[in-house]
């Protein structure tokens, strides 16, 4: 029995729960290197903003440098569905590969520039590009940890991404700043390519997902964005990362006017650690029980729940994302409070990043739910380039209410509950929305490749078949 059959193959019912979660997850081979693959993609992601900035700053101002990452940042994420979609198209392996060439290139050619102390516009059009052709592999694994882990193994799946993505940030700078003033920034800059192409390495064996019945005669669809609540996930996805950077920006901004910025990096770790904290926390619970509806016909029985009973489907987590942003606000006003009394921020810093990590797992995990057919990798972009949105709003008000860092911290509490509003909307969309409006069950019936009842979900079993034919 192959890797791919012996992971996708559970007992009806089974859910794993506490550590066992992360015991049985890590015991299959494929999830294992999986989990490897992501993380080599993300610690470069933890890694890249400051060595880009000392990369460039080797015979630049910082005000050059600073202008170089905002030119990747903007790269990234203009290009990032587009990445998506190339392979969501032609496979995950193939589109990697290509981009991954082009952003060797692309950092080598940063990386000359600045050794030949070239003027401003090279170094930032050379970062630009390389932020334009970055590999999609990050949205790629989130993609074939939906296609790979079993349903009882899909929550400890995101909430460990979710932990390496919060670590990633905490040990990326720091590794990255030793090798630039240990022997060169240069020697940053390639462990970041080193670590990439070993991402996309180790995804290439995987990078084929497993094969899904074709509703569609090979029409492209047009895209994720079909999804009315994958549009609102996105709104949350903008909402909850513009709370997380203004936090950042408002802590910096508090230590700062203190008279103690050496303690804005250990506040940010605090709440980095609450963070990975909540995530492995949400990863060892019990995965809450929804319908098996919602993303798209015959989904139960690719979630490994099979033939449309009741799984860890969408409806369970898109309940659930409500309350953590909930949370997150909450903890995040208790860190506004906090700062009136300045050792208070200690306690309240974990705290306040103790539902981040699992809001953003259950974020990840209702977007691949809500993805169309086909459309997986690209959804996942879309959150990428929309988060980086998000965040650079957040900053720039934060940035703004500077001279008053309270001020800030409320705005990123207020844009956390907003994100919380939005994602009960969206919640509220997927219970509302009924089946033979799903588009990809739409399409299904119009080309008449229905699937078979078992695959339904429960409303479109409760459907009479001669009104889906007749569309």
């Amino acid at each position: 029995m192959s890797d791919q059959r012996r992971t996708r193959t559970s007992l009806p019912g089974a859910s794993p729960g506490s550590a066992a979660s992360y015991r049985r997850l890590l015991a299959e081979p494929v999830l294992r290197r999986l989990a490897a693959a992501d993380a080599c993609a993300r610690l470069p992601q933890g890694m890249m903003s400051i060595t880009v900035l000392l990369v460039a700053a080797q015979h630049a101002p910082m005000g050059v440098a600073g202008l170089a990452l905002a030119g990747y940042t903007l790269g990234a994420a203009a290009t990032a569905p587009a990445r998506g979609r190339l392979a969501d198209r032609h496979g995950l392996f193939p589109a990697a590969a290509a981009c991954g060439v082009g952003y060797v290139l692309a950092m080598l050619v940063l990386l000359v520039a600045s050794l030949a102390r070239a003027p401003a516009v090279p170094l930032v059009a050379a970062a630009a590009a390389a932020g334009l052709l970055l590999p999609p592999v990050s949205p790629g694994v989130r993609s074939l940890w939906s296609a790979y882990a079993e349903a009882g193994l899909r929550q400890a799946a995101f909430a460990l991404d979710a932990a390496v993505y919060d670590l990633s940030f905490i040990t990326g700078p720091v590794l990255a700043s030793a090798l630039a003033a240990g022997l060169a920034p240069s020697a940053a800059l390639v462990l970041v390519l080193a670590l990439t192409w070993a991402s996309i390495v180790a995804v290439g064996a995987y990078a084929r997902q497993p094969e899904r019945r074709d509703y569609s005669h090979g029409r492209r669809g047009p895209g994720p964005m079909r999804s009315a609540v994958l549009r609102r996930l996105l709104v949350t996805a903008a909402l909850t990362n513009a709370a997380l950077s203004a936090t950042e920006v408002s802590l910096t901004a508090y230590a700062r006017d203190q008279h103690a910025l050496w303690a804005s990096g250990p506040l940010l770790a605090a709440v980095s650690a609450g963070s990975i904290a909540g995530s492995l926390l949400l990863g060892a619970r019990r995965p809450p029980v929804g319908r098996a509806a919602g993303a798209r016909p015959g989904a139960a029985a690719e979630a490994g729940g099979g033939h449309g009973g009741r799984v860890a489907g969408r409806g369970g987590y898109s309940r659930r994302l409500p309350r953590l942003l909930a949370g997150y606000a909450l903890g995040l006003a208790g860190l506004t409070a906090a700062t009136l009394y300045a050792p208070l921020l200690g306690v309240a810093a974990p705290l306040a990043g103790l539902c981040l990590g699992p809001a953003l797992a259950t974020l990840f995990y209702a977007v691949g739910s809500a993805a169309p057919s086909g459309t997986g990798i690209e959804a996942q972009a879309w959150i990428n380039s929309i988060m980086n949105g998000g965040a650079a709003g957040g900053a720039a008000l934060a940035g703004l209410m500077a001279s008053r860092p309270a001020l800030g911290l409320a705005l990123a509490a207020a844009a956390a509950a907003a994100a919380a509003a939005s994602a009960a909307a969206a919640a509220a969309r997927s219970e509302r929305v009924p089946a033979e409006r799903d588009p990809a069950f739409t399409e299904a019936a119009r080309t008449g490749l229905l699937p078979h009842r078992s695959e339904m979900p429960p409303r479109a079993r409760q459907w009479p078949m001669r009104r889906l034919r007749a569309r």
